[in-house]
């Protein structure tokens, strides 16, 4: 089953990030493999569409899975524009029903539906894929990046993640209280996957108080012996304690006005999607003294790193790329205080009036 989609989506508490013109979106439905795949384009005004393709379980089936989708599809848009790539907004997912076996038939699959939209939206690793799984899909159709070095990609983005994400929360720390120094700081992570594990690998080294959860105790477990970090037995526990930073590096979503309303910490800045419930959520932080960095920017090395692979040696540098923008980080997080208002406001009004520019 294809179809193409135009109606709105199951209401999303994200002040209709899923409601945004998105360009297209097609749902693929195959009973050999037991494929359920949607591919979200939300814009192509800057370039394709790049945005990883997410491999999750989704309770609510396809009506939530394509609720996700299509806000995670919204923030490429934000991420790309705001990192001044010239690059668009998309998303895949594919819904994981615990069929290990059938993992490679769907994932061709999932290529062949990528391929078919010709050039439009290009793949990537993202939550539950691997580089190994773009080398496969690559064999399939040639709009995929991420793939390893020894497939002429430019390997795991997560390291270049975690760097921006890092450098966020420096930037965050010295807006929120002055200083950048991480010596003493009590730090919660949210998460240890690549992404989570190496962010909380460099807050130890840099002489941070890192306390972690994740839902796999071994990872946490792992990480406390090799960094001398604290273990927490949940996600809530490290939201209910007094923190300088706290870094969500999970799922998105999971934090909402009431939670909000309750945390203790100075800055919050991590590499998960879409955190916050709400944009209200931020304001709600910022009335309480607490900097939320917006995440599109907090966590857009990954899209950096894979766009240097489609645009190959021609492309913009790297490194150009990560102080562009931390530069941008730090000019919202200034104008919002200058306006009253809040970084990830000043950043998407930003981001998306560059989209406009394109657009005319």
């Amino acid at each position: 089953m294809d179809m193409t989609i135009s109606a709105r989506p199951p209401v999303l508490d994200q002040n209709a990030l899923a409601d945004d013109g998105h360009e297209r979106v097609v749902i693929r439905q195959d009973t050999t493999t037991g494929m359920r795949f949607i591919v979200a384009v939300h814009s192509t005004v800057l370039g394709p569409a790049l945005g990883g393709l997410r491999l999750k379980r989704y309770p609510g089936g396809l009506t939530e899975a394509l609720a996700d989708v299509m806000g995670l599809a919204r923030t490429m848009t934000l991420k790309a524009s705001a990192a001044g790539l010239a690059l668009g907004g998309g998303k895949a997912v594919m819904i994981d029903d615990g069929a290990p076996d059938m993992r490679d038939a769907r994932l061709a699959g999932a290529a062949r539906v990528i391929d078919d939209l010709d050039g439009a939206y290009v793949t990537a690793e993202d939550i539950g894929t691997t580089t190994a799984d773009m080398d496969l899909m690559s064999l399939h159709t040639p709009y995929v990046v991420g793939r390893s070095v020894e497939r002429g990609g430019g390997g795991d983005p997560s390291p270049v993640t975690a760097e921006t994400v890092f450098r966020a929360t420096l930037c965050g720390l010295r807006a929120a209280t002055g200083s950048d120094d991480l010596t003493g700081r009590r730090i919660g992570v949210i998460g240890l996957g690549k992404v989570g594990h190496a962010l909380a690998a460099r807050l130890a080294e840099g002489g941070a108080e890192v306390v972690a959860c994740d839902l796999d105790a071994e990872r946490a477990e792992r990480f406390a012996a090799e960094h001398g970090g604290a273990v927490a037995p949940s996600a809530e526990a490290v939201l209910a304690m007094d923190l300088d930073v706290i870094a969500p590096c999970a799922a998105g979503g999971m934090i909402d006005d009431a939670l909000a309303r309750s945390l203790s910490c100075r800055v919050l800045a991590g590499a998960a999607n879409n955190p916050l419930t709400s944009r209200d959520v931020a304001a709600t932080l910022a009335r309480r003294g607490i900097l939320y960095v917006p995440d599109f920017l907090a966590n857009c090395g990954g899209l950096i790193h894979v766009a240097r692979e489609w645009y190959g040696e021609d492309g913009p540098v790297e490194g150009e790329l990560l102080d562009r923008a931390e530069d941008s980080l730090e000019r919202a997080i200034a104008t919002a205080a200058a306006e009253d208002s809040t970084p990830v406001a000043v950043a998407e009004r930003q981001a998306l009036e560059r989209v406009a520019a394109g657009r005319t």
